[in-house]
């Protein structure tokens, strides 16, 4: 949008090349209209310059994200895009099968959960001593330690 200011500028030369009497109601008018136009082109020039700065900020973040999604789980988007069904089947199957150990903080007991069978909302209970694995999450109602 240089052109903008550049637009601008020749029409400011013309003002000036024409000699318009400011005291003049209609010049003074046009010559207000010029300066205005001025101001706005270079509004404009300032918000593209943001916008740039702002697209290439969100570029970097995209990238360290990329990164972190690599970094994270694995390199599987160089798969072809016919490849990508099989491989994000085979994937949920995978990550649903999969068994965690937790130790339980109260008796120490080791518990097998699959993960597609983890409920984030209520912490399993120890099958040895019935308490929750994680104290910290709690159901809406505080665990019995009585019975």
């Amino acid at each position: 949008m240089s052109s903008i200011t550049d637009r601008t500028a020749y029409l400011r030369g013309l003002a000036e090349g024409l000699k318009l009497d400011k005291d003049k109601d209609e010049n003074r008018l046009m010559l207000e209209m010029l300066a205005v136009m001025d101001e706005m082109a270079q509004k404009i020039k300032d918000v593209e310059e943001d916008v740039d700065e702002m697209n290439e900020y969100v570029e970097s973040i995209d990238d360290d994200l990329g990164d972190i999604e690599d970094a994270l789980f694995g390199e599987d988007e160089e798969c072809d895009d016919d490849d990508d069904e099989e491989s994000d089947e085979g994937e949920e199957e995978f990550d649903e099968n999969e068994e965690l150990s937790f130790d339980c903080p109260h008796c120490g007991k080791t518990m097998q959960i699959k993960a597609a069978d983890i409920d984030f909302d209520e912490s399993p209970l120890c099958p040895n001593c019935h308490k929750p694995f994680f104290p910290d999450v709690t159901d809406g109602s505080e665990p019995k330690d009585d019975k």
